[in-house]
């Protein structure tokens, strides 16, 4: 059966009839009703169904979308004949209905009232409202919240029986990085000191969430302070509503430690600060043949003041400066529960170690209590083989690809990290996929040698320890055969920096501080350089030199993957990320062409350097993409971005790699990848040359539910299109103009499936165009008989549903577009 548009229609219409024939009710036993709808309405502004949702006791089927009940419907479908393999398959994928619960409301009442309480609505009323018809029964929560109650007054009071003396009275750096200029401004008491920087504000509302977050910032700097014992119950609070209309005075209370002196009897007494001792390394240690600590046999152990470092099997394996470098433990200092999660963090991030675990052990040391910390790591594999086989898809031709790569985690006994990968892929372009010499091949190898750290001169060791860092050396060698086009090589190598802040992971920067290309052309097609305009041949399709520079920004406040963030949660139902980008290439060849009087090549007026052109440009990249959690099976995402790249000097036309094209799986998805713009350009025998651009612009956004299973559907909708910067024979109607730019925007929309196996997603998208921004003929036979552009087609491809083939991509990928 061939794919149809009429196919299509008749498929959908077919489940349609089969959704309708198949009542929701159909599994709902006589006298129980299905229950359709458990929702909750609440009428203050600053609280919404989704805070409250989770505390609904029963909650109705899943609705895909927010609209269809799939799972439902798929369980619907099956038989009541169990022995029949599709019935079961049926039931195992889909969800059986949920039966209404009358002992469920009340329980959800007493959640809801708890919850609207917790948050500062202390008269907040909830009536349930219950309909049962049709074997169908509704349960809508109504919340009357009331007036808020808010925080009038807010103190932290310190009893001298918490602390010791000499910590109450003693005076705490408000900044230690400060210069000790003023002490009367530097300096702050205890109680001061705890009360800075306090989430409780006059005029909020009195929110126990709000509270709880107050309880953790002081646990937090208690636990900075030495208290390594001290935890968020020694805190508690007490609210004042007497006499007051909606008001509440507030006080912060700490209690004494509780100590156990006998079986059944404690003791309350103040609070103790620990001090740290020594620190014990055992980067050597398995816990099944060691078994505790105290066995531990070591072959090698050194000494650096109070730091320990033990040895075991493997000999020095991993070189003493790199473990302290990563320890930010302090011997002689107070107990502090950032160097703890920085050192351990720190210590996860060396491949060549895995299962750090810290811990503390109190012993005698002139008559004084301290902590002994001890350090332990098992040591990972040194080397790996990897190989990979994945399909491919570009641009609708499908191929394969393989590869082989080698790793060594530990290359200078600094934790190194060498990768090796010889990879290559056969891509079909024609309907003979055996035929080698017609189809797309490309072989290539890539390394990389990664440091653990800054291999950079001068750098300050308090900005080290400072910064999470890694140095890459990294370089690549392809060949591609491009059959009716071209032959190229590309050689790649270069040094790049990556950094964040220990204290602040969702902020990463990466720093390409040279970047060398050479691109070889070997082979250029004749009918393909005849359809190329001479600065595109002598730019792209030429032997050119790319050497250049290029710093990347990264935000997000979601947990890095990778990045071990024990003090943080992710708690936040929305998350973004943002990526700005700017490269440039050329200044510095260009500078040593002038000073060494190159003269320029008289046809093209370029400067060559090692008898090759060179490209001189700059690029810059923007993109901003937020997902939203609706509900634990509904997410909405959007994404917005955009690019302009700019030759200048001794270019006039951007190498054709730094390029921009638009379509394909992860931009304008009802085109196939480099089938989009510039602008409104046509040409019926455009290549891919044709369609790149200097200027991007892309938005996206997209609709993402859970199904059953590992199957999730999206439906989205995309914009975007690519520009020129300077017009050009080849892409008339591709510049950037101001007063037209907004016409030539595409638009595509579309659904796809997405198959979540958590450690990778593989999606399936299929994109129809909404709007063809291209100038499309039409063509007539003038009396001379030949043909004549008779106008434009309608650039609203939807207004054509029939050219299925014409205005339908797909897409296979890995991840999510955005």
């Amino acid at each position: 059966m061939k794919f149809r548009p009429q196919n299509i229609i008749f498929i959908i219409s077919t489940l349609l009839i089969l959704g309708y024939s198949c009542s929701s009710t159909k599994y709902v036993p006589d006298n129980e009703f299905l229950l359709d709808v458990a929702t909750v309405k609440v009428d203050a502004k600053d609280i919404s169904y989704f805070d409250l949702e989770p505390y609904v006791k029963q909650k109705a089927n899943f609705k895909t979308f927010e609209v269809f009940k799939f799972p439902l419907f798929m369980y619907n479908l099956s038989g009541k004949d169990s022995t029949k393999w599709y019935n079961r398959a049926l039931k195992k994928g889909g969800e059986p209905p949920v039966l209404y619960d009358s002992t469920q409301v009340a329980p959800t009442v007493v959640n809801l009232e708890r919850i609207m309480n917790n948050k500062g609505y202390l008269k907040a009323e909830v009536a349930p409202k219950i309909t049962q018809k049709d074997k169908k029964a509704k349960v809508i929560y109504d919340v009357k919240s009331g007036a808020p109650s808010n925080i009038e007054s807010y103190t932290i009071n310190i009893s001298d029986t918490v602390f010791a003396a000499e910590v109450i009275n003693k005076s705490f750096r408000l900044n230690r990085r400060r210069a000790q200029s003023s002490a009367d401004s530097t300096r702050l008491s205890l109680n001061r000191y705890l009360s800075r920087g306090n989430l409780l504000k006059e005029g909020d509302r009195f929110d126990l969430e709000l509270l709880d977050e107050e309880r953790n910032r002081i646990t937090s700097i208690l636990k900075r302070n030495g208290y390594m014992a001290f935890n968020k119950e020694y805190i508690g609070f007490v609210a004042d509503t007497i006499e007051k209309e909606n008001k509440v005075d507030l006080e912060l209370i700490i209690y004494p430690f509780t100590q156990r002196i006998g079986n059944n009897e404690t003791a309350e007494v103040a609070h103790r600060q620990y001090y740290v001792g020594k620190i014990d390394i055992f980067v050597d240690y398995d816990p099944i043949a060691d078994g505790d600590i105290s066995n531990y046999q070591a072959t090698d152990t050194v000494t650096r003041g109070k730091y320990k470092i033990y040895y075991g099997t493997r000999g020095k394996y991993i070189k003493p400066f790199v473990i302290l470098e990563n320890c930010y433990i302090q011997p002689q200092a107070l107990y502090n529960e950032n160097q703890v999660s920085m050192t351990y963090n720190s210590l996860s991030q060396l491949h060549i170690l895995k299962n750090v675990n810290i811990k503390y052990e109190e012993y005698l040391e002139n008559d004084s209590t301290k902590l002994r910390c001890i350090i332990t790591a098992v040591p990972d594999k040194r080397q790996g083989i990897s190989a990979e086989i994945e399909g491919t898809n570009s641009a609708g031709f499908f191929g394969v690809g393989a590869s082989l790569g080698y790793t060594h985690r530990n290359t200078f006994k600094g934790s190194e990290v060498f990768n090796t990968k010889v990879l290559g892929s056969y891509e079909a372009v024609t309907p003979n996929f055996s035929s080698f010499k017609d189809n797309y091949f490309e072989i290539g190898g890539e390394t990389s040698l990664t440091f653990p750290r800054f291999l950079f001169p001068f750098l300050d060791r308090d900005l080290r320890r400072r910064l999470r860092a890694s140095t890459q050396v990294v370089s690549s060698y392809t060949f591609q055969r491009r059959p009716n086009y071209f032959t190229r090589t590309v050689f790649t190598t270069g040094v790049k920096y990556i950094w964040e802040n220990r204290g602040n992971n969702t902020v990463r920067h990466t720093l390409d501080l040279i970047e060398i290309s050479y691109a070889h052309i070997p082979h250029l097609d004749p009918r393909f350089e005849n359809t190329l305009s001479p600065n595109a041949k002598l730019y792209s399709f030429t032997d050119q030199f790319i050497v250049g520079t290029g710093y990347t920004y990264y935000k997000t406040n979601s947990i890095v993957p990778g990045i071990i963030a024990s003090n943080r949660r992710n708690t936040n139902r929305s998350t973004y990320s943002l990526r700005a980008s700017i490269e440039t290439a050329g200044n510095g060849l260009a500078l040593a062409a002038a000073l060494a009087n190159i003269k320029k090549d008289p046809e093209t007026g370029s400067r060559k350097i090692f008898d090759t052109f060179f490209a001189q440009y700059v690029r810059g990249n923007l993109d901003y993409s937020k997902s939203i959690r609706i509900d634990e099976k509904n997410a909405l995402a959007w994404r917005l971005g955009g690019g302009i790249a700019y030759a200048y000097g001794n270019n006039t036309q951007v190498p054709f790699e730094k390029r921009f094209f638009s379509g394909g799986a992860n931009s304008v998805r009802g085109w196939a990848a480099r089938e989009l713009g510039p602008g409104a350009f046509y040409r019926e025998d455009a290549n891919f040359n044709d369609q790149s651009g200097d200027i991007r612009f892309d938005a996206n956004i997209e609709y993402r539910s859970k199904v059953f299973w590992k199957l999730e559907l999206a439906t989205f909708l995309d914009a975007g299109n690519i520009w020129t910067v300077r017009s050009s024979d080849r892409q008339e109607k591709g510049e950037f103009k101001l007063n037209s730019f907004y016409k030539q925007i595409a638009y595509a929309w579309g659904m796809g499936i997405r198959l979540d196996l958590e450690f990778v997603i593989i999606r399936l998208d299929c994109g129809w165009k909404l709007y063809n921004p291209a100038d499309i003929p039409n063509f007539r036979m003038d009396d001379s008989g030949y043909q004549v552009v008779d106008g434009y087609q309608s650039k609203w491809s939807v207004l054509k549903p029939l050219k299925f083939r014409e205005n339908t991509a797909w897409h296979i990928a890995v991840g999510y577009p955005f």
